[in-house]
């Protein structure tokens, strides 16, 4: 889609990633999953390095973090599987 190098879907992300896991709670989990990923398939970018080890560990968590942010940033919905949460809705177990 084009996405990936665009700031306004980076910003989009970050955002997007902070109100998943909450201010404080979100700087612990990029640290956590930047450590355990130091290459990604994608890129060595610190956003290829989070969705890979969201991947690896909450692989529903790291689409809904993706899908929202790319409707925040401008790039609309995109086709998902009809048992995921509703559109940015984030829901956790």
């Amino acid at each position: 889609m084009g996405a990936k190098d665009d700031p306004a879907f980076q910003k989009a992300y970050w955002s997007v990633f902070e109100k998943t896991f909450g201010d404080q709670n979100a700087t612990m989990v990029k640290s956590m999953l930047l450590s355990k990923v130091k290459r990604a398939e994608t890129g060595d970018t610190e956003i290829d390095r989070v969705c890979q080890g969201l991947r690896m560990t909450m692989g529903w968590l790291a689409e809904a973090i993706e899908r929202a942010a790319l409707d925040e940033s401008g790039y609309g919905s995109v086709p998902k599987d009809p048992k995921d949460p509703p559109k940015n809705k984030v829901l956790l177990p």
